[in-house]
This record gives C-alpha cells, sequence and structure tokens, in this order.
C-alpha cells in the first residue's frame, strides 16, 4: 500500500534528552495541484485537487498535522502563503532544478523544530524532492537521523484513499509545535 520508504529511527531520544517522538507533531507535505481557483488566494484554498478535497474531508480539527505544500513554481510554501493562479507542473527537469537549489526552494516554508513522523502526498517527481527535503530538516535541527516517512504511492485513487486513511488515524489534541524558516 504504501511506497517502499526507509522507515527510520528518529534519534535515541533518552540520549538526546529530547521529547519523545510521539510528542512531536506530524507534518504533512503535500503537492500543488493542477486544478485552482481562478484569483489569488492562501494556497491550501488555491488548490482545488482531489487531493486536496481529500484533505479536507478528512482532516480534523482535534488532529491537525502541519502542513507544508511543495508548488512547482514556488517551492515549498506555509498553507496561507498568498499565491496567484499559476500553470507548472513538476516535470522530472523541474524537479532537479529543485534539487539543485534545495535550500532556495525550501526557503518559503516553517519547518517545524522537532522532528515527527512524515507523510509525503504527491506523484513521484514531488515527493523525490519532498525526500530530499525533508532529510536536510532533519539534518539541520541535529535530529541526527531521517524522521519516520510515509508517502502515498499508486494513482490518485489510491493516494487519496492512503492520504484519508494517514489523517483518519491520526489522534486527537497532537502537541502544538512551532517552527522556523529554513
Amino acid at each position: 500500500m504504501w511506497a517502499d520508504s526507509p522507515q527510520l529511527n528518529l534519534f535515541d531520544e533518552l540520549a538526546r534528552g529530547s521529547l519523545a517522538r510521539s510528542m512531536a507533531r506530524p507534518l504533512v507535505l503535500m503537492a500543488c495541484s493542477a486544478t485552482k481557483l481562478n484569483r489569488p488566494a492562501p494556497a491550501m484554498d488555491l488548490y482545488r485537487g482531489v487531493m486536496y478535497e481529500t484533505f479536507r474531508a478528512h482532516v480534523r480539527a482535534d488532529a491537525q498535522p502541519q502542513v507544508i505544500i511543495l508548488s512547482a513554481r514556488h517551492g515549498f510554501i506555509q498553507p496561507d502563503a498568498e499565491i496567484a493562479p499559476y500553470d507548472l507542473r513538476m516535470t522530472a527537469d523541474r524537479a532537479q532544478i529543485m534539487l539543485s537549489g534545495l535550500p532556495t526552494a525550501m526557503a518559503g516554508a516553517v519547518w517545524p523544530y522537532q522532528v515527527g513522523p512524515v507523510f509525503l502526498a504527491g506523484g513521484m517527481h514531488y515527493r523525490r524532492v519532498m525526500r530530499a527535503a525533508v532529510e536536510r530538516w532533519a539534518h539541520r535541527i541535529g535530529a541526527g537521523s531521517a524522521p519516520t516517512i510515509m508517502e502515498t504511492s499508486g494513482g490518485i485513487g489510491m493516494q487519496r484513499s492512503q492520504l484519508g486513511q494517514y489523517l483518519d488515524g491520526l489522534t486527537s489534541q497532537l502537541p502544538r509545535s512551532e517552527g522556523r524558516s529554513l
């Protein structure tokens, strides 16, 4: 069901003296969508694709993960970043350009201070850039190793189902987390 991705321990929490991993707020990285509003809006509202419909249908107020969006045009952005509609898809070439300038691509998002489980929602080119960003993020905050990563796979129907199941499985009253731009 899930794509083959490394399931790594975050770090030896006792040795680092940090909060338990279960206390870190989950992070969902979502790919942008081709379907958009026809006017500028916050990114989470601008994108109208089926993955965003699924997110809205399954996310609960008492169990909201942190969300960062990977825009093929803007790189990683916050859900509340106001952007205008555009027409650019994540191709293999576009993904390579983002990977070559990963710090710049990551600069538009506020990444959490604590490493928690990460869910990657998007096509293969998006997930390639997302995995690289997660590794960089974990390294920058001194996590020692990459967080547990789950990701979508298969066709869009399967990806929608996987995202919905993931969101349905989040526990209520997730801890609040603060972040920083990298």
